[in-house]
Order: structure tokens, then sequence, then C-alpha cells
């Protein structure tokens, strides 16, 4: 995994190491008299409020770890735990195989992100039929459109597959230019993704809950909240339960894996 992709998944784990180097040298200030040792310091705390920001805006570097003695294995062990930690606490992601979308990708994040979306299109892609989830029309367009969606993001997401291999050949061949031009542009690419996903998710949400709100105000969204769900080609667990159940488990998907990628505000990635 790029140290990029390290330092994005490992924010809280880099922060947290930060602030401890605050709070030694916070107590180096608070005992030392030497005022010069004190103009030192107080530069040191300009910097780390600094990187804390750069830290936050995404713009953190590997150079920058140094300052801090954070190493890429360090990042990596913290990397290994958090997604463990993470997938322990979801119900339903922790129960998805972990799979690669080729197998020259090395970034678990994105592996996971690809396994999430294909078992998005096993498990839930046939609900959103007319024939399992039977809407009034404005729910029935928005449904409608998430076929194109779907099959738009997971694209996005296999088109990073394509880009390794791309750079396991160019490592193979020794070439060094391509291979480095290949790696930003698989930078970019992994942004795409954590946006795109985040607005797929965004607006499979947004039509869930719109779903249920309207039911609570009393219009009549859900047509046959009774129906049990049918979906051919696949062993969907939703085969043989209510629309009504099969939306809400759903809904629960679709928030274990937004809380998965982090994303609490989609213009933010945007800026």
């Amino acid at each position: 995994m790029e140290a990029s992709d390290l330092i994005r998944g490992t924010k809280e784990y880099i922060a947290e190491r930060i602030e401890q180097t605050r709070k030694k040298l916070l107590l180096v200030y608070k005992t030392t008299k030497d005022d010069s040792k004190k103009f030192e310091l107080e530069t040191t705390f300009r910097q780390i409020d600094k990187d804390l920001q750069k830290l936050d805006l995404g713009q953190f570097e590997e150079k920058d770890l140094v300052r801090y003695g954070i190493s890429l294995q360090d990042l990596e062990m913290a990397f290994e735990e958090r997604l463990h930690d993470k997938r322990a606490t979801y119900r339903i992601l922790n129960n998805i195989r972990v799979e690669p979308v080729t197998p020259n990708t090395r970034n678990e994040e994105v592996n996971a992100i690809w396994s999430y979306l294909r078992f998005f299109g096993q498990e839930y892609l046939g609900l959103l039929s007319e024939q399992n989830l039977k809407l009034d029309y404005g729910h029935a367009y928005q449904r409608d459109q998430f076929y194109t969606l779907y099959n738009d993001t997971l694209k996005v997401v296999s088109e990073y597959g394509e880009i390794s291999d791309q750079i396991a050949h160019a490592e193979l061949t020794n070439n060094k230019e391509y291979r480095s031009r290949l790696i930003q542009l698989q930078n970019k690419q992994y942004r795409d993704i954590i946006l795109r996903v985040g607005k797929f998710l965004r607006s499979l949400q947004t039509f869930v809950q719109s779903i249920f709100s309207s039911e609570e105000e009393g219009v009549k969204a859900l047509l046959d909240p009774e129906a049990i769900v049918q979906i051919e080609g696949t062993d969907s667990s939703l085969n043989g339960v209510t629309a009504q159940k099969a939306l809400q488990d759903l809904a629960r998907y679709v928030e274990e894996f937004l809380d998965y990628i982090k994303i609490p505000d989609i213009s933010k990635v945007e800026e």
C-alpha cells in the first residue's frame, strides 16, 4: 500500500501520536527555566498545530511522519488493527469475505470496498426492482436510477485494479518513470473511489430514509410492505422476507458501509 493511502487510513493513529508528542513537550515547557528552550518549544507547538491541520485536510505527507518518529511499518500495523477492530463491530460487513479487485491490488481498503459493493450487487440490487419494491411514482423513479449508479461505481473501483496490474508490470520491466506516473494516477483514482462510493451510499441512504419518513407521516410510499421478496438468480438472505424488513436490512448495510469509509460530508471531499 502506498504511503498516502496508509496516512489517510490511519489519521486517528497519527493524530494520537502527534498529541502524545505535544504532551511530552508541554511537560518540558512547564518545567524549564531556559527562555531559549521555551522559544524553541513554542515554535515546535506551532508546527504541531500546522501538522494536525494538514492531517485533517489530507495534506500530511510521508516526510512529515519523521518529526514524530512514525514509520510506515507503524502505520501498516495500525491500519491492520483498525480494519480488524472496525469489521468486528459490523453485523453485516463482518460477514462479507474481502477479496482483491485483482491479484496485484494491495490496498486493503479498496479491496474491502470492492467486496462490499459486489455483495450489494448479489444481496440488494435485485431488491430494487418493481417486482420486489412497489413504490409511489416519485420513489419508483429514484429506485430505477440505482442500477446505473451501481454499475458506474463498480467500474471506478475496477479501474483501480487495472492500474494496479499496470504498476505490477512496470515493476517487472523496471520502468520507473511509467510506474511513477501510474502511482500518481492511482492516487487520483483512489480519491475518485471514495467520492463515488460515498455519493452512491448517500443516495441510497436518502432514498431509504425518505420512504420511511413518508410512511411515518402517513404518506403511502411503500405500496406493499408485506410483499415477500424473491430475488432471482441469487441466494440472497432477503429471499422470503417482507419488503419492509428488506429495506430495514438495506438501511443497516448502508449505515455500516458509510461508517467504514468515513465520509460524514460529501461536499468536503469535493473541495
